[in-house]
C-alpha cells in the first residue's frame, strides 16, 4: 500500500493550520465471495496476539479477547459487485462495540481537512449511516469474510449528529446477540489522557506488514500530543477531543481501541493517519470526551439483551 501524502495548508487565518489525513479503513476493501451465515456458536480459542516486546501480559490478554473485526457490506457501483470494508472495534459490553464513525458511514472524502478547533475546512466528511443489517462482527486472530462465519450483526448504530470526522470520529454498534465468550474491555470515561502516557493500539491492519484481517498490536508507545494543537513545524493538527501517538496505523485498524498500557482501559479510538509505516500524524479520538454518547449506547445495549 502506498503511504497517502499529508496535505497541509493555511485556511486564510493566522494559526489555522489544516491537515488532511486518511481514515484507516478507506482502502481496506475485500471482495465478498460469499455471504457468510450468522454463526451463534463460540469462535475458536484465540492464539497469542502479536505485540511488541515489553507490553504487560494483562493488556495482551484483554486485547486478544476483546478486539473484534467490523465488516461492512456495500455495493460497488463501478464493478457491480458486493464488497466488504474492514475495520476494527472493541467489545465494551457483551453486545456493544466501540468503533469509528467513518467505519459505519458513507464517506464523502478520503482526506478530511481539519483545524485545531475540530472544524472542517472541506465540508461534510460523511453522509448517511450504513444500514445496521449490513454490519457484521467477526472474532479471532485472523479473519477472512469469504470463509468465516459472522459472530453477530448490528441492530443499532449510535454516533453524534455531526457530519464531520474531525474531533468526532467515534460510534457504537448494538449487536443482535451478546458475545458471551469475549470479555469486554473497560473504557476510560473520566480522566483525560496526557502526553507521555504509554498506550497500545490494536486492530486488524496486521501491523507493519499490513496483512489485512490479521489482528495485531502496535506498542507500547507514548502519547505524543493532546489537542487542541496545531504545529506548523510537524504538521500536527488535533481537535480538542483528539490525541496523537507516533506509531503508525494501517488500513483495517480504523475503529480499533487504544489501550492504556498501565491501567488496561480503552482511552481512544483509531481515526486517521499518514500511512502504514509513517511516524507521527496518527490521530485518535478520546473516549472520555463522549460520556453522554457512551451512556446512551449502554442504555440501548441493555434494552436489546
Amino acid at each position: 500500500m502506498a503511504s497517502p501524502s499529508l496535505v497541509l495548508r493555511f485556511a486564510g487565518c493566522i494559526g489555522c493550520l489544516v491537515a488532511a489525513l486518511v481514515p484507516r479503513s478507506v482502502i481496506a476493501v475485500l471482495p465478498a465471495k460469499a455471504s457468510p451465515a450468522l454463526e451463534a456458536a463460540a469462535a475458536p480459542a484465540a492464539a497469542a496476539l502479536p505485540l511488541a516486546t515489553g507490553a504487560p501480559a494483562p493488556v495482551i490478554a484483554g486485547a486478544a479477547r476483546s478486539v473484534v473485526a467490523v465488516a461492512v457490506s456495500h455495493h460497488d457501483p463501478r464493478s457491480g459487485e458486493r464488497r466488504v470494508s474492514l475495520c476494527s472495534g472493541a467489545l465494551v459490553e457483551p453486545n456493544l462495540v466501540l468503533t469509528a464513525r467513518h467505519c459505519i458511514s458513507r464517506n464523502l472524502t478520503a482526506a478530511p481537512r481539519c483545524d485545531r478547533s475540530g472544524k472542517s475546512h472541506n465540508g461534510d466528511h460523511v453522509g448517511a449511516t450504513i444500514d445496521p443489517s449490513e454490519i457484521a462482527i467477526y472474532t479471532g486472530d485472523h479473519i477472512d469474510v469469504s470463509r468465516d462465519a459472522a459472530r453477530a450483526r448490528a441492530v443499532t448504530t449510535l454516533h453524534g449528529k455531526e457530519r464531520v470526522l474531525c474531533d468526532a470520529d467515534i460510534a457504537y454498534l448494538v449487536l443482535d446477540r451478546p458475545l458471551t465468550d469475549v470479555a469486554p474491555l473497560r473504557m476510560r470515561e473520566v480522566g483525560a489522557i496526557d502526553p507521555g502516557d504509554s498506550v497500545i493500539a490494536v486492530g486488524y491492519g496486521g501491523g507493519a506488514s499490513n496483512r489485512l484481517g490479521v489482528r495485531a498490536a502496535r506498542g507500547p508507545r507514548l502519547v505524543a500530543a493532546v489537542g487542541p494543537r496545531a504545529d506548523p513545524a510537524t504538521g500536527k493538527v488535533l481537535g480538542p477531543r483528539e490525541f496523537e501517538i507516533e506509531g503508525a496505523t494501517c488500513a483495517g485498524d480504523s475503529g480499533g481501541p487504544v489501550i492504556d498500557a498501565d491501567r488496561g482501559d480503552v482511552v481512544g479510538v483509531t481515526s486517521r493517519g499518514a500511512g502504514c509505516t509513517a511516524a507521527g500524524n496518527h490521530v485518535y479520538t478520546r473516549t472520555d470526551a463522549f460520556a453522554a454518547l457512551t451512556a446512551e449506547a449502554r442504555t440501548a445495549a441493555l434494552a436489546q439483551r
